[in-house]
């Protein structure tokens, strides 16, 4: 399985933040792989909400569908998803810090099985830097939206 990890200290309590991810509108201008999305929940977002999103890791990109399957307030998000060649897990971590929030996100990924060998050669050469930068700019336009709405 396939992992990328990003943490950042961001100087806003936790509300704002967490705001920002339960809110599936503003993830295209948060989540760096994210182009756009194909449906939203209606209701109140928690745990067992679904949305749909177009967008990917170049030159990786397609439709991908995700649940929310543990949902913490404050705390913590499980979001699985999946785009018909892998199924994605993202953890989305709130902890408190002196002045602030300590955000983790971690996304594992799993080919199916027919696409493990492509994977295996992929992965090292050039995906888990893209995947690895996306997730960077991912925390960080989390931190600069949620000081933004703090302020």
């Amino acid at each position: 399985m396939a992992e990328v990890i990003a943490s950042i200290d961001i100087d806003t309590p936790p509300d704002a933040i967490w705001a920002l991810m339960c809110n599936p509108s503003c993830y295209p201008e948060l989540a760096d792989p994210t182009d756009r999305m194909l449906s939203v929940p209606n209701e109140t977002f928690g745990e067992g909400s679904i949305y749909r999103e177009y967008g990917g890791i170049p030159p990786f990109k397609g439709e991908s569908t995700w649940r929310v399957t543990v949902f913490e307030p404050m705390r913590r998000q499980i979001h699985v998803g999946d785009d018909g060649a892998m199924m994605m897990h993202l953890n989305i971590e709130l902890a408190p810090i002196e002045g602030g929030t300590r955000l983790t996100q971690r996304l594992e990924m799993q080919p199916r099985w027919y696409l493990m060998p492509v994977n295996a050669v992929l992965w090292p050469l050039m995906m888990r830097k893209r995947a690895q930068e996306a997730m960077d700019k991912t925390v960080q336009n989390v931190k600069r939206m949620a000081e933004a709405r703090s302020d």
